[in-house]
């Protein structure tokens, strides 16, 4: 499995194109997840988020309230399941 780890913040004018992106990957379903972990964001990234997790069950949300990029990747890291993990970008 291939965890792919986003640590984010305010990310509304991004955060679609990415997730498209890596959801568009032609790898085996089952064997991806995506697990951001979201500096509280105020401008709307956490609902949109919610409604890919609505149809990507693949996706995990969790609060990174710190609101530190390496925190909020540890946290993501501590709960990944993957044999690789990958730091994804947003934009």
């Amino acid at each position: 499995m291939i965890s792919i780890i986003l640590p984010i913040r305010n990310e509304s004018n991004f955060i679609s194109k990415t997730l498209d992106s890596i959801i568009n990957q032609d790898y085996p379903d089952g064997n991806l997840e995506i697990i951001i972990a979201d500096g509280m964001s105020d401008d709307g990234t956490r609902g949109i988020i919610k409604d890919y997790i609505q149809i990507n069950s693949n996706i995990q949300l969790i609060n990174n309230p710190e609101k530190i990029v390496s925190t909020g990747f540890n946290r993501a890291l501590s709960i990944s399941e993957g044999d690789i993990i990958f730091r994804a970008i947003g934009h």
